[in-house]
């Protein structure tokens, strides 16, 4: 679990949140990082990365605590059309996917977690 938060309780937590949410209840799309990155105000490059990467893990970190699925589900590589590495870090610390588990593992954790994420009132 994050022991260090930087964004919750922040105005762009708050911004993302409620777009992962939005989508849920519009039966939206993932979206792709530089969504993401737009909302906080990042543009790529300027450790955007890194940023968003600790934003979301710090909402799917609360989503974990209130016994809710990962909602950084829905934030995807649009290349890749998957969440990033750090995605299946988080999952692995909370203890919702193996350590060392296959990209074929990965990615059905994925597809179940999103199931999850949608089918869950928000």
């Amino acid at each position: 679990m994050f022991t260090q938060q930087k964004y919750y309780g922040t105005r762009r937590y708050d911004l993302v949140c409620t777009k992962l949410k939005s989508i849920v209840n519009e039966h939206g799309e993932p979206i792709g990082y530089a969504v993401v990155f737009k909302i906080m105000g990042l543009r790529p490059g300027d450790h955007a990365a890194k940023e968003a990467g600790q934003l979301l893990g710090e909402i799917s970190d609360q989503m974990h605590r209130q016994g809710k699925p990962m909602l950084s589900a829905l934030v995807i590589n649009q290349q890749e059309k998957m969440p990033g590495k750090g995605f299946f870090e988080l999952a692995i610390s909370l203890g919702k996917l193996r350590f060392g588990a296959s990209d074929s593992e990965k990615k059905a954790f994925w597809k179940s977690e999103l199931t999850e994420v949608y089918s869950t009132t928000w």
